[in-house]
């Protein structure tokens, strides 16, 4: 009887070792691991991003979207520059909400928020492996006038446009390595 209970034992043993962590891979399951970017650096830290449109407070915005579009990825952030292998600086260049679409009578019914950042990656040393590269992204939206499109963009899609942009930073950093 002894003998039998351990044969049942051992075989669920070996279900629990191979059969599972099988089922597990095959679901696309994998251990939280941290990815590399170039250059093999596995630690970054995002530099609040230079403002060089008269947009205030979205600075905060896009650092935050790329803090949580990298994390998503693995990539591992810091909150301490001394502790990365590479920093990220961003500097948002261009901001602008302007007329994309116009009625038969020439009033402008569509309008697009646009913005476009610098990237550079850094490693430790101060080496730039990304230099100056300008992303864009924009979204369309209706709106009845400026007014009300300055606002539209301001409260909804410029959150999305920079959510986009984090994007953008994320697929550069995987697609120059």
């Amino acid at each position: 009887m002894k003998k039998a209970t351990l044969e049942i034992k051992n075989f669920f043993k070996i279900i629990f070792l191979i059969v599972i962590p099988f089922i597990l891979a095959s679901c696309g399951y994998r251990a939280a691991t941290h990815s590399s970017i170039i250059d093999s650096i596995k630690t970054v830290y995002v530099e609040t991003p230079k403002n060089s449109t008269s947009n205030p407070d979205i600075a905060l915005y896009l650092k935050k979207s790329i803090i949580n579009e990298l994390i998503a990825h693995n990539i591992k952030v810091v909150d301490q520059k001394l502790h990365a292998q590479g920093y990220l600086e961003t500097d948002i260049t261009s901001y602008s909400v302007d007329p994309s679409l116009f009625n038969s009578e020439g009033l402008p019914i569509v309008y697009r928020c646009m913005i476009t950042i610098s990237l550079t990656l850094k490693d430790r040393d101060g080496k730039a492996l990304i230099l100056n590269k300008l992303l864009t992204s924009f979204a369309d939206f209706k709106a009845n006038n400026r007014e009300i499109a300055l606002q539209i963009a301001k409260n909804s899609v410029q959150q999305k446009v920079l959510d986009q942009l984090a994007v953008l930073v994320r697929e550069d950093l995987f697609i120059n390595f």
